[in-house]
């Protein structure tokens, strides 16, 4: 059971690593961090509610990719996990 976990982890770490890596999701996570920032520092001293619908934005989407970079690297761990698993199954 704990293989069948691990391999799903590794598929989900893969496909992980293919959204991180795809040229578009990156340049609309360049953009839209560029873009967040621009408008906060553009904002009016007295617009608070904007700067923080802004900064919300901005929060979230560096959640997202965090999220992304701990599946991806959650599968990579797995991939490690797995193959000792090998390993030790061999010398058994």
């Amino acid at each position: 059971m704990e293989q069948n976990n691990l391999y799903n982890q590794i598929q989900r770490g893969n496909r992980a690593k293919v959204l991180i890596e795809d040229p578009i999701l990156k340049e609309a996570f360049t953009y839209l961090f560029d873009q967040y920032k621009s408008e906060i520092f553009n904002t009016n001293y007295n617009d608070h509610e904007q700067r923080q619908v802004l900064w919300m934005a901005y929060n979230m989407l560096d959640k997202i990719r965090g999220h992304l970079v701990s599946v991806m690297e959650t599968g990579k761990l797995a991939a490690s996990q797995l193959e000792n698993l090998t390993r030790q199954s061999k010398n058994d």
